[in-house]
């Protein structure tokens, strides 16, 4: 799982291209072009009193055992970065060289002579493993090691959450979204994935494009599940707000076909949380202006259909009649996107063709005309 993490954290940082490995090659690994420039080996453990990284440990010498093999293969490109990744500090002597090599308070000369002493002080010793990987390792010319040690580091676990943060950032996460949400999908996308390879026998590769696609595709997901207008019975309407809007215009419209009662009612209810919830979403900034006004030319457009429809087919029938078919046909079942996106709660069409009818801008009626009549 920490292997993981760290693929997840590497993705996050690198650069355009980049390819992160897990269990090849190394724990972790980052390659471009086909070539390796960054390996990681990953040491944690969960005991108080364990001393990672201590200075005759397999987990030094093997790694620097194995790195310097892989260097010293034929037609070897040597990587550029050899880090290793520990949970917590470390402070044994030759890790803490290390780290003051890295802030340039040691040389790469002083960690050789560290490592060199440990080939010594078990020389009178009963030689066992650790010795022997130690002196494998210390055939080595000076030169050799060297090399190898001015490419290494030693990175430490810092703050889970500024690490988050970081990794929101170097990914690109809009303010806008959960990012937390984000990081989590991507990350079990990343472990999903990962299995899937080792299943097959192939190694874990992931590129850093494939998870900028699969981010993207997270934020236009939640953004969709973000401006989605709520549920009706999420939204409170008032008794008074109820009885204030008993006087207004689509009301009045509605009053001219003899609706029936409940669809007063209905009208009413879905009027006022249409109301509430357009202006929710534009302090909000979720959809723009021009969206509404798109949306609403829309329905007038609709709107003009289905009264030209009613019209011709019942042209005998009393305009009443005709009146609350048109008001059926568009309110009750229908659903008119919104920026794009279906819309499946009834109230925000059957609300805005409400709205539109407050201003006069769509009616029931089929006789009934906006306009005064001329006067001779």
């Amino acid at each position: 799982m920490l292997q993981l993490e760290r693929a997840f954290h590497h993705l996050a940082h690198a650069g355009a291209g980049a390819v992160v490995a897990v269990e090849h090659l190394d724990d972790v690994a980052v390659q471009k072009d086909g070539k390796t420039f960054l390996q990681e080996q990953d040491k944690s453990t969960a005991a108080p009193s364990a001393r990672l990284l201590a200075d005759r440990s397999k987990a030094i010498w093997r790694t620097l055992e194995i790195w310097l093999l892989q260097r010293e293969a034929r037609d070897a490109v040597p990587c550029v970065r050899y880090l290793f990744f520990v949970n917590r500090p470390v402070n044994t002597p030759i890790a803490t060289l290390v780290k003051k090599r890295m802030r340039q308070e040691a040389t790469s000369a002083d960690v050789l002579s560290a490592l060199r002493e440990q080939g010594l002080s078990g020389k009178d010793k009963k030689t066992g493993q650790a010795q022997v990987l130690i002196n494998r390792v210390l055939q080595r010319s000076d030169e050799d090691l060297i090399a190898l040690i001015d490419r290494i580091e030693i990175v430490e676990a810092g703050d889970p959450a500024a690490d988050r943060a970081a990794m929101a950032n170097a990914l690109g996460l809009s303010r806008r979204v959960n990012a937390e949400d984000i990081l989590d999908s991507l990350f079990g996308w990343l472990t999903r994935l990962v299995r899937e390879e080792w299943s097959a026998s192939r190694p874990g590769l992931i590129t850093r494009d494939a998870v900028l696609l699969q981010k993207d595709a997270l934020q236009d997901r939640q953004a969709r599940g973000r401006f989605l207008p709520r549920a009706a019975s999420d939204i409170m309407v008032s008794e008074a707000d109820r009885a204030g809007a008993l006087s207004r215009t689509f009301v009045e419209h509605l009053g001219r076909i003899e609706a029936e009662n409940d669809d007063i009612i209905d009208a009413v209810d879905h009027f006022l949380k249409f109301n509430i919830e357009k202006h929710r979403l534009v302090v909000e900034g979720e959809v723009a202006d021009r969206e509404w006004q798109d949306r609403g030319e829309r329905l007038r457009g609709r709107w003009r259909t289905l009264m030209r429809r009613r019209a011709r087919e019942m042209k005998f029938l009393p305009a009443t009649e005709v009146g609350r078919t048109i008001l059926a046909d568009a309110t009750y079942e229908y659903q008119e996107p919104l920026d794009g996106q279906p819309c499946g709660e009834t109230y925000m069409t059957s609300g805005h063709y409400h709205r539109l009818a407050d201003e006069n801008e769509v009616w029931w009626d089929p006789t009934y005309s906006p306009d005064p009549p001329c006067e001779d």
